[in-house]
């Protein structure tokens, strides 16, 4: 047996149950977010009624697109290398603040500029769009200690604060609501200043952070190197998830907007599942070997990722023929259809959206980049065919193509460059199932196992 062998045997438990440990506190953590929208979506549709709440997507939409863009995959390109421990990880923590000022500079004055087009000449959007503008700088900040916390595997930290955050946020908008302030404006300040609030808790981490952690690995920390080569990725996403909201109001106007905004809130609880067992296998696949075990556990957690993402959609799809007019009022009954829509992309997206991490981690960041960017271009074409005469179902629309495509290239860049197969991305195994059963079990407190034995 080689030392390679025994080295791996001698640490493989503690690692695979890390592993399974910050599956769950990622997916707690980030699912908190969006199971709480299920809660305040109601409070905001009631409140500011179908063109109000188009409004307040449409406020929203241009900074959020500018910070995902114009951060270049500055805070991705964090994540890499502290995960990594690579030498001067804890140097380009300042070199990203600096940097990202100076990004963030830009991308605000983008999104101050755009504001008359964007809004057309809707003043209560455009209003929203400057005041956005000023929270770009800090929500540029904000993202350098998440991206420490994601590279450090603290993610039972991150959920904590996740699920604090989200209960202010039920509370303040509750407030409001039952003060009769509850308007766009103070919605998106309630929105968009609860992450920065993040940011600041996670500070006194940080600083921890950069004064004891020790770098062990000879790599050299390059930010623009390996961002920019995640950065069309990340451009692309951006087109993906933001670009429908984005063009919504000059395209089909704020009724259909509103729409598509209660049923992207509803779609984002299985979207999260996805996305943060993502974040965790892109920070924990980093530091890997990735040899074939490694493939073969990549190929389990998006099996496993997906099944749960399309149990999670069918759920909700159940429910949303009462639910929607329970809650949202009968207005808001177009977007039953259209979040239905959303869900079957989500699921279908899933398999890939956990095979891009693997891409990245494996540091072939540019081949998920290209994966993402044939699903924008079909995204795109779709969204401008389809929103001028269906609206909301339109980009609903859009969304499941992109979906589909950007996901389905990840998996054929890893069976090109990695010799994964195509079918291992797909369905369930007797062993995906034994693997829920002991999980389960160990979590319980009844069984002790391995949480990726056979």
């Amino acid at each position: 047996m080689t030392a390679r062998m025994l080295r791996r045997n001698s640490t493989d438990p503690a690692q695979e149950e890390s592993h399974g440990s910050r599956i769950f506190y990622s997916v707690a953590g980030s699912a908190i977010t969006p199971l709480m929208s299920l809660a305040t979506a109601p409070i905001l549709a009631q409140c500011l009624g179908v063109t109000g709440r188009g409004e307040l997507a449409a406020g929203m939409a241009p900074m959020l697109f500018a910070v995902a863009v114009g951060a270049l995959g500055v805070p991705e390109a964090l994540t890499f290398y502290v995960a990594r421990r690579a030498r001067g990880a804890r140097r380009a923590v300042r070199r990203a603040f600096g940097i990202l000022t100076i990004l963030g500079a830009i991308a605000g004055a983008f999104v101050a500029l755009s504001a008359p087009v964007l809004a057309d000449g809707n003043a209560e959007v455009e209003q929203l769009i400057m005041v956005t503008a000023f929270l770009t700088i800090p929500t540029f900040w904000a993202s350098i200690p998440n991206s420490v916390l994601a590279g450090t595997h603290a993610w039972k930290k991150s959920a904590l604060m996740d699920f604090a955050l989200s209960i202010l946020r039920l509370v303040l908008l509750s407030a409001l609501a039952i003060s009769g302030h509850l308007v766009p404006l103070t919605a998106t300040v309630v929105m968009l200043g609860l992450p920065l609030i993040k940011g600041l808790l996670t500070l006194p981490y940080l600083i921890e952070y950069r004064r004891g952690t020790t770098n062990v690995t000879a790599k050299r920390v390059r930010l623009f190197n390996y961002g920019s080569r995640l950065w069309v990725g990340s451009l692309a996403g951006i087109v993906l998830l933001r670009l429908d909201q984005l063009l919504m109001i000059p395209l089909a106007g704020p009724v259909q907007l509103g729409l598509y905004a209660v049923a992207v809130s509803l779609g984002e609880v299985p979207a999260a599942l996805a996305g943060a067992v993502r974040n965790v296998v892109f920070s924990s696949d980093a530091g890997r070997s990735h040899d074939r075990e490694d493939m073969r556990r990549l190929q389990q957690t998006a099996r496993l990722t997906s099944a749960a993402a399309g149990l999670a959609s069918i759920g909700i799809g159940v429910l949303l023929p009462w639910a929607i007019p329970m809650f949202f009022g009968a207005s808001f009954g177009s977007a039953i259809a259209v979040t239905w829509v959303i869900l079957a992309g989500v699921t279908l997206g899933t398999p890939g959206s956990v095979a891009g991490a693997g891409l990245s981690a494996r540091g072939r960041p540019g081949l998920r980049s290209w994966g993402m960017v044939i699903g924008a271009i079909a995204n795109t074409a779709v969204l401008f065919m389809t929103v001028p005469t269906l609206g909301a179902m339109g980009a609903a629309l859009s969304t499941l193509v992109g979906n589909i495509v950007a996901g389905t290239m990840n998996i054929v860049w890893l069976r090109t460059h990695f010799g994964m197969g195509l079918r291992g991305f797909y369905g369930l195994r007797s062993q995906d199932i034994q693997l829920v059963l002991k999980t389960l079990a160990r979590t319980t407190g009844k069984k002790k196992v391995d949480a990726f034995s056979n």
